[in-house]
């Protein structure tokens, strides 16, 4: 047993029956999985057109929805349609298409969804990504005397719609009986379009209406970045937080690697946390892992351990504790390695020691005064 074993976790197969995901995906549920976490997210693969989801609001964390596509080694080949609504009021709600790779957040008590997967060319990834840890939302509806309730749904207190006497455990079956009693309903077959679902027909009313804009800021298309490092496919993709989108508290790469490197070196980040994410690079077969990496936690320098990743993995580094370098020793075929920081900017501290062995910590970063 090492002393940061509890920080290393491999990411399980999630076998489901949700129609028109791909299946098994990978799914890291934050505290469920691993303690203290401030990271729940999924690793999914859209492969059909589908509707999903009704509005509502997240109380006091961002979300932030991510639009790309599946095989990442080819992120920017986005051929699909996705529609998706945001806005303050319930009732007046503006429509964004997505016909490229896209992040939107989320702020607190912001309004977003139904998410209309309208048109499904090749499979994309939807990622809904959560900055504390846990999930959960908060819904609305309006009683017949035209009052508004609010209801709190969650990880860990839903239940299961077809059978209420058990946790709901996101198989899935509830989602997929509801779309196969629609398709029943509509002009053509659910293998070759999406049902036709009267729910948004009221939203596709509110797109009629003049845009305000308002919500443009939170709308954020991947820029691809260009570089010579033969290590990496190029172009690479990411998002670099608020020096891309104002207030963002997310900041992440999707470096693909493809051939043996080491990568970085030994430093820490005083005061906020870093993930390290190991994935397959087609998330679609997000399991097909072919590699072998070694990485070293500590709480000094002089005091490592190494872990050893041959499986799709994230590794939570806490606030001051020390990492690095990655050795990727094989490389079997590409994989996606994500740094990824919750905290909305970049930044670490690495030590120099000088000729009589005193050390000086040096702080690098993508925030520093000009």
């Amino acid at each position: 047993m090492g002393k940061f074993d509890d920080l290393v976790f491999t990411i399980p197969q999630e076998f489901h029956s949700w129609y028109g995901f791909a299946s098994p995906r990978g799914f890291f549920r934050g505290t469920t999985m691993m303690p203290k976490a401030k990271v729940y997210m999924d690793f999914t693969s859209v492969t059909k057109a589908l509707p999903m989801e009704v509005p509502h609001t997240h109380h006091a964390v961002d979300e932030y929805l991510v639009f790309t596509g599946a095989d990442l080694k080819n992120f920017y080949e986005f051929d699909a349609e996705v529609e998706v609504w945001l806005g303050e009021d319930p009732e007046r709600l503006e429509l964004f298409t997505i016909t490229q790779p896209t992040i939107i957040r989320v702020p607190p008590k912001l309004y977003h969804c139904p998410v209309n997967f309208k048109r499904i060319t090749k499979p994309i990834v939807f990622s809904a990504v959560y900055l504390d840890g846990d999930w959960s939302k908060i819904n609305r509806a309006v009683g017949p005397d035209g009052r508004e309730a609010f209801t709190y749904d969650g990880a860990g207190i839903r239940r299961c719609v077809l059978d209420r006497s058990k946790e709901c455990i996101y198989c899935g079956k509830c989602f997929s009986k509801a779309m196969n009693d629609m398709a029943e309903k509509a002009d053509t077959p659910v293998k070759q379009a999406a049902p036709k679902i009267d729910l948004l027909a009221s939203f596709y009313e509110m797109a009629k209406l003049p845009r305000t804009g308002k919500y443009d800021k939170y709308v954020y298309p991947y820029k691809p970045e260009y570089h010579n490092d033969p290590n990496f496919l190029s172009p690479r993709s990411g998002f670099r937080g608020r020096s891309e989108l104002d207030e963002s508290n997310l900041c992440y790469l999707n470096d693909i690697v493809l051939q043996p490197c080491t990568v970085g070196e030994k430093h820490m980040h005083h005061a906020i946390e870093e993930y390290l994410f190991f994935t397959g690079s087609d998330i679609t077969n997000f399991f097909d892992f072919d590699a072998e990496i070694e990485i070293q936690l500590g709480e000094d320098p002089e005091h490592m351990e190494t872990y050893t990743i041959t499986k799709p993995t994230v590794i939570r580094v806490p606030a001051s504790v020390w990492h690095g370098p990655v050795k990727f020793k094989r490389i079997g075929a590409p994989i996606n390695f994500m740094p990824f920081y919750p905290s909305g900017n970049y930044g670490k501290v690495v030590r120099e020691l000088g000729a009589d062995g005193t050390p000086t910590y040096i702080y690098q970063g993508t925030d520093l005064p000009k």
